[in-house]
């Protein structure tokens, strides 16, 4: 089967998906191009990604962190401040948040029609998301947009259907999206060992200590047969020993799964052949409870 986005998840993501103040990814060769920061905050790099407001989960998500490279500076500046720059340093700006790599940057092909972009956000071909300019988007420009971010560039929708006999408590998340940011591959894992006990558990971003301990408090003990069973976790371990995914068995050959951290990764039902082989790059170790 393949799913997509409800209207209720896109509602939602209509509101979260661009953070309320617009970040601005630089280097040092780009402020000698004298952008005028006197009504922003420029800072350090290296503070900005140490910064607790800025290390909350909308802004880590929405801007892809993890794929900025080659940055000396933030800008950090209310959604209106770009509308307000000469367009000499709207260009500079633009263009660099396109050479980093930052998130809400899109391809224009991404929209249909494309006059209902504005066109000072359009540089090289690709869509350059803030604030501002999102809040006056059409709501079809921006479903649209969803959805091809979703199928282009996070998951085919492609999953396999429960089967009757899967427990009750994962009915109302499999094969679903988020409403919000931050569920992750280990908050699956755990909410489906708590029997779904802890329904809050699975909205969370779990880190790997934490979702040990709970193994252990589960009475979650590694074994080494090659007999997966219902309720049996397993988890994905790199080179040096970091958790890197998990996924709980639900019977049948079939996983509750979720790829990654953001709203475009959907719960699913996966079958054991697809599951070990988007992992197959790391070690599998399982887990059963005893």
């Amino acid at each position: 089967m393949k799913i997509k986005p409800t209207n209720e998840n896109l509602k939602a993501w209509k509101e979260i998906y661009v953070p309320e103040k617009d970040l601005f990814f630089l280097t040092k060769e780009n402020l000698k191009s004298k952008i005028d920061v006197s009504d922003v905050l420029l800072m350090p790099a290296d503070e900005f990604f140490n910064h607790n407001t800025f290390k909350q989960i909308n802004y880590v998500n929405s801007y892809l962190y993890w794929n900025i490279k080659d940055i000396d500076y933030v800008i950090i500046a209310e959604k209106n401040w770009i509308e307000n720059i000469s367009s000499e340093e709207k260009k500079v700006i633009f263009n660099s948040q396109i050479q980093c790599g930052r998130g809400l940057v899109v391809p224009a092909t991404f929209v249909n029609e494309l006059e209902k972009i504005p066109s000072n956000y359009i540089v090289n071909q690709n869509i350059i998301i803030q604030r501002a300019m999102w809040e006056l988007l059409d709501d079809a420009v921006k479903e649209q947009l969803l959805n091809r971010i979703v199928y282009e560039w996070w998951d085919n929708g492609n999953c396999e259907v429960p089967p009757n006999s899967m427990f009750s408590f994962l009915k109302p998340f499999a094969n679903t999206f988020s409403n919000q940011q931050g569920a992750n591959c280990l908050a699956a894992a755990l909410f489906a060992i708590s029997n779904g006990k802890q329904n809050w558990f699975i909205y969370e971003w779990i880190h790997q200590k934490t979702f040990i301990e709970a193994l252990n408090r589960y009475n979650y003990e590694v074994f080494s047969g090659d007999v997966i069973q219902d309720d049996d976790v397993v988890v994905w371990q790199d080179k040096n020993g970091i958790i890197q995914h998990a996924a709980y068995h639900i019977g049948d050959s079939l996983y509750f799964n979720k790829d990654g951290q953001t709203i475009f990764n959907p719960w699913k039902i996966l079958n054991e052949e697809q599951l070990f082989k988007d992992w197959e790059h790391l070690t599998p170790i399982k887990y059963r409870r005893y």
